[in-house]
């Protein structure tokens, strides 16, 4: 999740131990807290277990929140193309985590059609906006007009159950839409196996989109977890875990 630092006008990766501002870093601790670092530590553990247990690859995903915490001015879209500009690299925290590994390096970390070493999610949203539109013509989704407000449009999926999912409304993709198409991705670069750390705020829309993405797509076996392991400020493992970890699997 990426934070606008209006000492120096930058934005930068929500992970406070790598934050020197001190007002920005008690905002992104107090928000995330240690979210970030302790997914990416889980992260690397069962991208070392599966090389060293299992001797199969596995590719370390960085999906980026590049759109909730994004001044609204018009120069929203610079500061995102500036920041894209400059992460060349894995944020301090990340990389030292890497490198103290034995097994995996950034040579595991798994690439986008849109970056090196990250999945912005505009970037996926805009890509299913686009994915949407086809799979209308296919009827696979359904586009209508809002009665209220006849110039705009919202294209909703129907689960099994009869329940409608609004995927875009107004122009704009809901979470669902974009982790459908991150899933998309992933599995076009040959992954059959996922696991995803969502904060919890999120894993119901996650959920969602993993539902989506299996309604939609003729996947061969695939396999994906979500768990959420906190995201609201939690400082501490015992935290995280005291209010309870959802984690569901999908298979096909």
């Amino acid at each position: 999740m990426l934070f606008f630092d209006h000492q120096d006008k930058q934005l930068r990766p929500g992970i406070f131990e790598d934050i020197r501002n001190p007002i920005l870093q008690e905002q992104v601790k107090s928000r995330v807290g240690i979210f970030p670092t302790y997914t990416w530590k889980l992260a690397i553990q069962l991208a070392e277990h599966q090389k060293i247990t299992n001797n199969k690859l596995a590719k370390l995903i960085l999906l980026i929140n590049d759109w909730q915490y994004i001044p609204g001015d018009q120069s929203d879209t610079d500061y995102r193309t500036e920041f894209y500009e400059r992460f060349t690299k894995l944020p301090d925290s990340y990389l030292s985590l890497l490198e103290a590994s034995n097994t995996i390096s950034t040579k595991n970390i798994c690439e986008s059609r849109r970056h090196s070493i990250c999945f912005p999610e505009t970037w996926l949203k805009n890509r299913f906006q686009n994915e949407a539109a086809r799979l209308v013509k296919q009827k696979k989704l359904e586009k209508r007009y809002l009665p209220d407000r006849p110039e705009m449009s919202e294209i909703t999926f129907t689960d099994a159950s009869g329940t409608t999912l609004p995927l875009i409304s107004c122009g704009m993709t809901g979470c669902a839409g974009e982790i459908t198409e991150m899933i998309s991705e992933v599995y076009k670069s040959g992954s059959r196996l996922l696991v995803i750390f969502a904060p919890s705020e999120c894993h119901s829309p996650i959920r969602k989109g993993i539902e989506v993405a299996l309604s939609l797509y003729d996947f061969e076996s695939v396999s994906i977890l979500v768990a959420d392991l906190g995201g609201s400020g939690e400082l501490t493992h015992e935290e995280i875990f005291s209010k309870g970890a959802q984690v569901v699997t999908y298979e096909t």
